[in-house]
């Protein structure tokens, strides 16, 4: 068998994975560089030329790991969760990038496997920051080879990556992201001790604003108990409000909880009458009505940096009191868009605070998927440090983009 990353040997995002036997071959993820540069790069038999492909397989909904979905050629299969895709539309229906995946996709479900030629591939639901991600097992030729995707083991479902990888048991070759590796070899905090911090450094606030991750399904969790534990009042945006109704109905939602308000920020409100929007402002209109009460007392609400306006707007009449938590990656905060919004923050003077859990593993669980698989070959990608997977392993094999691991 072979593996050859063909992109992600030095980068975190905009990665994709080639895997081949003597009769299939496949890759797993087609995503957008993280920096938001479109870069069009044609792969012979992927997205340009006769079809040399029997499948690209989707790990989850972020947009540096599909947000290329488009350009693979109509001949070769995608395989993506129904899930994923319709929180990805959603999610982008209301950004600038437009959402709606122009290509079919085929289902890809938890523990299914499905058989290409001589190769079996089977997902397996792991947790991460987007909801309904999956590691791929994909089995030839005798050969066994895991795929992580993204994972972690400190969110609220962490406990899944011990009894999944127990599951999948021994393999031949670990294909492992290394988002983390470049970063100071810290256990991570969870998602729980995110919301002590969180409640500690906003209880002086009556409003707090999360700039979050609409796919951060955790997140939202974390949200409802900062709000239990402080008395305030939850607000879903119109965008997480549409999300919500997609994933599982444990999560309290505008629907399912007469406690939680909607916001309709001024970029929707404007498009309202629009028959694209209609489907996914309706079901929410009473409860929008009602959230302008909620705006005069002590909130927790989820933003977006498309907000600005919105906030500049209520900061005259109902943040008196507000401060913003970033809760993302910091690397985005490089990004124009981003120091643009936390500058008129600091400008309205309106507190400012890092608060944040990785979506990626830490060391811990590296040496947990390590020591449970017991792989005989570990290939680091979706990292800018990929050497530093030699202090987990003595089984590391250092590959760049194009070079190919035959075994």
């Amino acid at each position: 068998m072979q593996v050859k990353i063909l992109k992600g040997t030095n980068q975190i995002g905009g990665v994709f994975t080639e895997i081949s036997s003597k009769e299939a071959k496949i890759i797993i993820d087609f995503g957008d560089d993280l920096d938001g540069v479109k870069r069009l790069e044609n792969i012979e038999g992927l997205t340009t030329g006769k079809p040399a492909y029997d499948g690209v397989f989707i790990t989850h909904n972020h947009q540096d790991h599909m947000g290329r979905i488009d350009d693979i050629l109509d001949d070769v299969p995608v395989y993506l969760s129904d899930l994923s895709r319709k929180i990805f539309e959603t999610v982008f229906c209301f950004s600038k990038n437009k959402g709606k995946i122009q290509r079919k996709t085929i289902n890809l479900e938890e523990e299914k496997p499905i058989t290409i030629k001589d190769m079996k591939i089977t997902p397996y639901i792991v947790d991460h920051s987007a909801y309904n991600s999956f590691m791929i097992l994909i089995e030839a030729e005798g050969k066994r080879i895991l795929h992580t995707g993204d994972f972690r083991n400190h969110g609220y479902k962490g406990g899944l990556l011990e009894s999944t990888l127990k599951k999948i048991g021994k393999i031949d070759v670990l294909i492992t992201e290394g988002t983390t590796l470049s970063r100071e070899q810290v256990k991570s905090k969870t998602e729980t001790e995110l919301v002590d911090d969180i409640v500690e450094k906003t209880k002086k606030h009556d409003q707090v604003l999360m700039l979050m991750s609409t796919t951060n399904i955790d997140r939202v969790t974390t949200i409802q108990k900062v709000a239990n534990k402080t008395g305030k009042t939850v607000i879903h945006d119109i965008v997480l409000s549409n999300v919500l109704q997609l994933v599982t109905q444990k999560i309290p939602n505008a629907l399912n909880s007469k406690n939680i308000g909607v916001y309709l920020p001024d970029s929707v409100f404007i498009k309202r009458d629009n028959e694209e929007y209609k489907k996914y402002i309706e079901p929410f209109q009473e409860k929008i009505n009602k959230t302008g009460k909620l705006l005069h007392g002590k909130f927790i609400m989820n933003i977006r940096v498309s907000m600005l306006k919105d906030i500049e707007r209520l900061k005259d009449k109902v943040l008196n009191n507000c401060c913003v938590v970033y809760s993302m990656w910091e690397g985005y905060q490089k990004e124009e868009i981003y120091k643009k919004f936390l500058d008129r923050m600091k400008e309205l003077n309106i507190d400012i605070y890092n608060l944040h859990v990785s979506g990626h593993a830490d060391y811990t669980a590296f040496n947990q998927v390590i020591e449970i698989t017991k792989p005989n070959a570990v290939i680091p990608m979706h990292t800018e440090n990929k050497e530093k997977i030699k202090d987990f392993t003595d089984k590391a094999v250092i590959l760049e983009d194009m070079e190919a691991f035959n075994f």
